[in-house]
């Protein structure tokens, strides 16, 4: 299925080249990073639900495999010379290992949910071999301020499931408790959405848990994402891509309720802001806290094929439980892997976004948060290189940015196995 959804983006691609070019890759824009080179390391900025970065006293962060380690460690990005700058803290030394990474504020402490990964290939499912291979671990560091060192706590990691996912996504609720949501194909070839959650302590975890819903039964190419939602409760997103469903769900979950206790709903598709090819397997969300709205803001990616459909585009749910959405992109614009960010302090939401499908160009639009609109065409470019033309994979935070921090988003070169990144300064 994603070979074939390839093939036809690159066709697509091609015939309105003429009439609708995308961004230019003449020069390169963004600055080039370190070499993730080596044997099994495939994709590191991903997946679609995964934040690789976070701001933390000053800095940019990230999680990044080093070459010269044969393991990601932990980087930080110098300011002055926009270089990232390896640190002497390993995260996971798996090459087939992707993390997603939470700073929270309130406790002073860095999760990463870091899990070995398996993919579809030419349209089908896993192996039951690569399904049940593997395993995902929970990492907890602590911050050393005058040192600006990072080092993992005592018990930690601590292996949260056997088996290996598409991805696997963190966060934590009003009374302490993590979470984290996957996908996991079974023997019999269908695929299911689960959760789970910390019990006494972040080391103990409780029985995984199938969202408690039928239309947690999801194609084997879909994905979830889960994050804290509205002060005092967790919500999780996903794609269901099988026939007779092509929506996108959101579910949510009360802090402090019975574990089978979620209320689901209709994001997007069957009627909801659209119908027909409404699913893909593309999902990047976060939350806006700052004017207590609870407004919780989706970049997606349909499965739409017909000219002047949505492709890409920004869900909205606000406090009513209202979804509405507002077009990134059309068909033709071939974008693929879309990511929102929030700039609370300006009120601006930015999506980011690669084209072609293929892999080549980052762009963005941005749009006031109370008004969403975007421009028609294919963005601004933020990131390309005239060498390295099959970038993908764009990543940032879970965190809002604002004139302090910046924004920075990290991408790679698949073929090349470089780093690319840009710095925006919001100010």
């Amino acid at each position: 299925m994603r070979l074939l959804r390839l093939f036809i983006a690159l066709l697509l691609a091609a015939a309105v080249a003429v009439a609708l070019p995308l961004p230019a890759q003449a020069a390169d824009v963004g600055e080039p990073g370190p070499s993730y080179a080596g044997v099994g390391v495939r994709t590191p900025t991903a997946d679609k639900t995964q934040s690789k970065l976070w701001f933390q006293d000053g800095n940019w962060w990230g999680l990044m495999w080093s070459a010269s380690a044969g393991a990601t460690k932990i980087h930080r990005l110098d300011a002055a010379t926009e270089v990232w700058q390896e640190t002497e803290t390993v995260v996971d030394t798996r090459q087939s290992a992707r993390g997603d990474a939470l700073w929270d504020v309130r406790d002073g402490k860095l999760y990463v949910v870091s899990g070995t990964t398996v993919v579809s290939e030419w349209g089908m499912p896993p192996s039951q071999q690569a399904v049940t291979s593997g395993s995902a671990e929970l990492h907890r560091f602590s911050y050393n301020a005058l040192t600006k060192t990072y080092s993992q706590d005592a018990g930690f990691p601590v292996t949260i499931r056997s088996g290996s996912t598409e991805s696997i996504t963190v966060a934590k609720d009003s009374v302490g408790m993590l979470w984290v949501t996957y996908s996991v194909v079974s023997a019999d070839n269908t695929n299911r959405i689960y959760v789970n959650h910390s019990t006494t302590s972040d080391t103990a975890w409780s029985t995984p848990l199938v969202l408690p819903t039928p239309n947690a039964l999801v194609h084997h190419d879909d994905i979830s994402a889960i994050t804290s939602f509205q002060g005092d409760k967790v919500a999780v997103m996903w794609s269901n891509q099988r026939p007779g469903q092509k929506r996108f769900y959101l579910s949510i979950h009360q802090d402090g309720q019975p574990d089978n206790s979620w209320q689901t709903e209709v994001a997007y598709g069957g009627g909801t802001n659209c119908s027909g090819g409404c699913a893909n397997d593309h999902i990047n969300l976060k939350e806006l806290t700052s004017d207590g709205s609870g407004r919780l803001f989706v970049a997606i990616k349909t499965a739409a094929q017909q000219p002047g459909q949505t492709f890409v585009a920004l869900l909205v749910r606000d406090s009513a439980a209202k979804w509405t959405s507002a077009p990134f992109g059309v068909v033709s614009d071939a974008h693929t892997r879309p990511m929102v960010m929030i700039d609370e302090e300006r009120r601006q939401v930015w999506v980011f976004a690669v084209a072609p499908e293929a892999g080549g160009t980052v762009v963005y639009k941005k749009a006031p948060l109370d008004r969403i609109s975007f421009p028609r065409g294919a963005g601004t470019t933020i990131i390309s290189s005239s060498t390295d033309r099959d970038i993908n994979d764009p990543t940032s935070t879970k965190q809002s940015v604002n004139g302090e921090t910046g924004l920075v988003v990290l991408t790679a070169s698949r073929v090349n196995s470089q780093y690319w990144h840009a710095r925006m300064n919001l100010n």
